[in-house]
Formats: structure tokens, C-alpha cells, sequence
């Protein structure tokens, strides 16, 4: 149909006469805004991360004093050129029908009160929604265009303001804790609540699927299970990081059979009904506790896209992580197509991987990391995962393997080397180190473990564990002996057996008290 404006009858003069309008440049270019719904203008924030799945024109969202807020790039959105804006733009914060926006102008102008005979409306036949011009307004000769503000804010896939937890609200909150997995896409960094995930793999042995999709990067074999493979960054629409951008030939081995991954992919794997999905991600960096409240609410996107995102966490320096819900990613129809394909297509395995399961007992999830030897915790003892470099403070008088301790978020963490704590020697040359800091919690007293890598999250049920035999025990310092619970058995990324010791933690946490204690005895 016909975009055409029509120009409607003048409004009543005493109505219009009423009007005040705030005005915002683009070049050469003059737009106005009703005043009752500009909040305020701000410089451009320092930090505005990309949002997935947004149009071009929306730069990202920021933190706006404890809200997330979207930022509408108004020279792309109509049309101008968008490299030719001035080096100290404006952010003007709009708010309409519940819907808070920033749009990025390149300076504030004026204050207008137009009269009835300066001001003209617009209307559109369609219901195009880029159209977001209401009207004119001439002023001393100058034609000043009207932001027609409902329209703009029902611009398919804009982000959008939802009912959050005002102040009052999050202030009430329980602060009960909990705990996310952190990853990389691209330069996004985002995560998954720890009890969405099945396990995490490394991105290896990726082979063909018989399922032509250009989102599927192939199919996994992990133990009884097929997992097909989505591109989580193609799904997500995000360009590559940096860094890969160095990666010569990443993918030159696609017509071989391979995904051409590299060392630092993971698969995040999730389980859609009897099927499990994997995402392929360029890393995983952090399992993060927070509380109810820490989480700000995020402008989500329209439609089937709205169920992916929970909400947003500022985690400091590390920048902000939009934290997704896993049973919306999973009911994205990309995704739920991709895993309906491969389930019809191995039904009869996955039948026998589900009566497997049931003879095997109840599944636990561990930790697995690396520390010259495999160690495993259950998930449940795990509190978070940390990047612990500097910032360590010392500790006069401890044992040699306490490292420091850490200020993890205003409560102390007692840093321990497990290599030393458990006497397993300095690292060998061809020995992976990605140090991490495993921190537990017992009561009040957080411990964090730094440990060589962390390796992955796996389930395993009762045939996968059994007590430690003997020669092995042997072997183990005497110290280890005594923290070791059982023995867990998986698979590597190259699909070979592995072999975990898996820790007691509560003995972990009673040795340290009575060196502590000796400690300070002495």
C-alpha cells in the first residue's frame, strides 16, 4: 500500500498551543521531540555493548545509573550517512508507552512552543514502522520534523522495555545466589544459568551431519549421545572477535570433514527434551554467583526473541554479560528445527542412551580441572569460577601453597596452590596452564583453589564412579589420600578414557582450618 502522508484537519488551537517540543540536529538536519517524553540528554557512555540480533541501527545498550538502556543510532535509522557525525554526540533518553530509549543524535538545539498554524501532522496508510516522522513544525522559516515516538518505539526487533523490578522492588529482593556460566561470542560475553547447561566439551571431533543447515556445524558423538552442533555465533548474528581475525584458513577444512574449530572453541551443551544441543562458542570464561537483584533488567526483543534473554549483569571490569535462558534459546525455532531433524534421524539411539541411563541410576554433574593430575568436584560444592592474576594479597606466616587472599566482592578468599597443597610438583613444559581459581563455600568462609585449566562440566552416572583401587591410592601424597573421594570415568576431547579423582570438599576445607589454626597457634 501507499506510504503517502496524509495531513489530517489542524488540531483545535487551544490543544496545540499547549505543545512544547525540544529539537535535536543530524548534520544539517533539525528533529523535534514532545518534552513530556525526553527525559534527559547525556554525553555518549564510555562502555555500549552490542546487542544480538538488533538491526544495524541500534548501537548496543548501556548502563544508565542501574538500568539497561537501548541505543537507537538516529542517522543510520534515517537514512544519513552514519560516519559523518561529530566527535561529542548526544543521547537523548526518550520514554513512551513504558518503552525507555537512548537515541544518539549529534547535539542538542532548542526548546520550541509552536503555534497551531506552525505545526502539521502526519499519517500513514501502511503500517510501515521505519516511518517515524509525525509531522513538521515551521519555525521563523525553518522546517523542523517531528519524531513520531509510537511508531518508533514498535519498530520490529528494537529493544524494549519490560515490567523489571523497580528500585523498591530489587531492594526488597531476596539475595538468594546464584550461579551463571560464562562465555564468548565473538566480542559478546554472555551466559546461561549454571542449571541450563548439561556439560561443556572443547570443540573437537566435529564431524558432517547428515542434516544440511547452515547454522549446524556438524554432530558430536559424547558417549551414547549424537549432539548436533549450531553455530551459536551465526544464530546470534555477531561478527567474530578480534582475535579470530588473525586465524588464518579457520574453516579451510570444512570440505574435509571438520569445522576447522580451534583450541579455544567449547561446546555448550544443553538438553532439549530427549535430545541434548550443543552451541559452539569461541570460549568459556567464568562460572559467576550473583543475587536476584544484582540482575538488570534487559530491553528484550520483540517477538519468538524476547524468551532468550533473562536479564544483565555488570560484572566491573569485565564489562556487562546478558545472561540467556536456556529453555528460550533452545525454543528459537532455528534451533528447535536443527534439534528435531537429528532426533528423527537418531531416535533409536537415543532410545537406547535413555534406558542406559536408567539402569545406570541417577546423573551427577562435576567439575573437571587439571592439576598436573584430573580433579573433579560435584557442581554443587562449586561456587564460582574466577580469573584471579593480581589484586592477591599476601598472608605473613602461611603455608607456602596459600597464593594470597582475594577481595571477592567484599569477602575475603583464601587462595590456595593446589599443585603445592597437594605436593604434585612444578609444571612440565608441555602441561596446559589457564589458571583459574575454583572457590568453594562452607558456611561464612569462601576458598578458592587456583588450579591449571579448567577442563569441563560432565555428567556421570553410578557405572562411571567407583572407589579409588588401591595402587593408585598408593601413588598419592598423604594428604591427597585423604581428600579423594572416588574415581570418576569419562572421556577426553579426543574420545579417550579419562580418569578423575574426585575431592571432598568438606575435608578440604577441615584441613585448611587446622593448618589455620596451627597458624596462628604458632
Amino acid at each position: 500500500m501507499s506510504s503517502t502522508p496524509h495531513t489530517p484537519a489542524a488540531a483545535p488551537p487551544a490543544s496545540a498551543g499547549q505543545a512544547v517540543y525540544a529539537s535535536f540536529t543530524l548534520g544539517d538536519e533539525e528533529f523535534a521531540i514532545d518534552v513530556r517524553h525526553v527525559q534527559e540528554a547525556v554525553n555518549l557512555p564510555a562502555r555500549v555493548v552490542p546487542m544480538p540480533l538488533a538491526p544495524d541501527f541500534v548501537r548496543g545498550v548501556f548502563n544508565l545509573r542501574g538500568s539497561i538502556v537501548p541505543m537507537l543510532d538516529m542517522r543510520r535509522l534515517m537514512g544519513l550517512d552514519g560516519d559523518a557525525g561529530p566527535q561529542d554526540p548526544k543521547v537523548v533518553i526518550v520514554q513512551h508507552q513504558g518503552v525507555r530509549l537512548g537515541l544518539l543524535f549529534d547535539d542538542t538545539r532548542r526548546v520550541m512552543r509552536p503555534r497551531g498554524d506552525e505545526r502539521t501532522l502526519f499519517s500513514y496508510q501502511d503500517s510501515s514502522v521505519h516511518r517515524v516522522v509525525a509531522g513538521v513544525l515551521k519555525i521563523r522559516g525553518d522546517l523542523v520534523r517531528v519524531l513520531d515516538l509510537p511508531r518508533l518505539v514498535a519498530i520490529e526487533n528494537v529493544p524494549r522495555a519490560g515490567q523489571g523490578a523497580g528500585a523498591g522492588e530489587a531492594s526488597r529482593a531476596q539475595r538468594t545466589r546464584k550461579r551463571c556460566i560464562t562465555f564468548r561470542v565473538g566480542n559478546l560475553l554472555l551466559a546461561f544459568g549454571i542449571h541450563g547447561v548439561h556439560e561443556i566439551v572443547q570443540a573437537r571431533g566435529i564431524e558432517r551431519s547428515p542434516v544440511q543447515d547452515e547454522l549446524c556445524a556438524g554432530v558430536m558423538h559424547i558417549r551414547d549421545d549424537v549432539v548436533p552442533v549450531v553455530r551459536f555465533r551465526d544464530l546470534l548474528q555477531i561478527a567474530p572477535a578480534d582475535r579470530a581475525a588473525g586465524r588464518e584458513g579457520a574453516e579451510s577444512d570444512e570440505d574435509d570433514g571438520a569445522t576447522g574449530e580451534d583450541d579455544g572453541q567449547r561446546i555448550v551443551v544443553l538438553k532439549a527434551g530427549a535430545m541434548h544441543v550443543g552451541l559452539l562458542v569461541d570460549s568459556v570464561e567464568a562460572i559467576v554467583a550473583y543475587a536476584e537483584d544484582d540482575v538488570m533488567h534487559v530491553p528484550v526483543l520483540t517477538r519468538h526473541r524476547a524468551g532468550m534473554f533473562v536479564g544483565c549483569l555488570d560484572l566491573d571490569e569485565r564489562g556487562h554479560v546478558f545472561l540467556l535462558d536456556s529453555q528460550g534459546v533452545l525454543d528459537h525455532g532455528e534451533i528447535a528445527r536443527i534439534s528435531g531433524q537429528h532426533s528423527s534421524l537418531f531416535a533409536s539411539r537415543e532410545r537406547q542412551a535413555r534406558s542406559s541411563d536408567r539402569q545406570g541410576g541417577a546423573r551427577q554433574t562435576f567439575l573437571w580441572f587439571d592439576s598436573r593430575q584430573a580433579f573433579g568436584l560435584p557442581m554443587h560444592d562449586v561456587r564460582e569460577i574466577i580469573d584471579c592474576g593480581q589484586g592477591l594479597i599476601p598472608v605473613p606466616g602461611a603455608p607456602d601453597f596459600v597464593h594470597g587472599m582475594y577481595n571477592l566482592r567484599g569477602r575475603l578468599v583464601t587462595v590456595v596452590d593446589v599443585r603445592r597443597f597437594y605436593q604434585l610438583g612444578e609444571p612440565l613444559p608441555d602441561d596446559v596452564l589457564e589458571p583459574k581459581v575454583v572457590v568453594l563455600e562452607q558456611g561464612d568462609t569462601l576458598l578458592g583453589l587456583q588450579v591449571d585449566r579448567v577442563r569441563s562440566i560432565v555428567h556421570i552416572d553410578a557405572r562411571g564412579k567407583y572407589p579409588v583401587p588401591t595402587l593408585m591410592r598408593n601413588a598419592l601424597s598423604a594428604r591427597t589420600r585423604h581428600h579423594v573421594a572416588e574415581v570418576l570415568e569419562t572421556t577426553d576431547e579426543s574420545q579417550q578414557p579419562a580418569h578423575v579423582l574426585t575431592l571432598d570438599a568438606s575435608r578440604i576445607f577441615e584441613t585448611i582450618g587446622e593448618l589455620e589454626a596451627d597458624t596462628a597457634d604458632a
